[in-house]
């Protein structure tokens, strides 16, 4: 995809949770090299709290930090890849696997995504939405186990069997 493609929309969200998310946030975007592009966003919003905008960087690569990092803020980052197959491999070459959104009209490729994605959550044309009836986890650095849902009670047992 071309950057000029990428349509970005107006969020409404709050802010981050404390200065300390706030500066790391800042700190990975001040940390960006030189090939990457800031499409809209990237600087914290001045007045009373801890307030970022919607931030779009296109041009990273796969090694770059941003790209290796959990931000944890309204960032997102932009990569060029030309198979399906390709991208899979690069959303899974980092080190946390806590949500992807697949945005597609495709029900196939919702579904080769789904099961080619490795994160604890996959939503298919949505994104940061969470039910209790279902299980919120991650994989790898994002953490172990999930909590909400039947799944998340079951941390909280021991599974014992006694055969006589």
């Amino acid at each position: 995809m071309a950057v000029e493609e990428v349509v970005v929309a107006v969020a409404d969200f709050g802010p981050l949770a404390s200065a300390a998310q706030l500066a790391s946030v800042s700190s990975l975007l001040d940390r960006l090299p030189a090939h990457a592009e800031t499409i809209c966003g990237g600087t914290p919003l001045d007045g009373p709290g801890y307030f970022h905008p919607a931030t779009v960087i296109a041009g990273v690569r796969q090694d770059d930090e941003i790209t290796q990092s959990e931000v944890f803020g309204p960032v997102v980052t932009v990569q060029r890849f030309t198979e399906e197959s390709e991208a899979f491999r690069m959303a899974n070459a980092v080190p946390q696997g806590l949500a992807a959104s697949v945005w597609t009209r495709d029900h196939d490729r919702a579904m080769r995504a789904s099961r080619a994605l490795s994160t604890g959550i996959v939503r298919v044309n949505t994104h940061g939405t969470t039910v209790s009836e279902m299980p919120h986890g991650g994989v790898r650095h994002s953490g172990y186990g999930s909590d909400l849902s039947l799944a998340g009670l079951l941390d909280y047992t021991q599974a014992k069997h006694v055969m006589l």
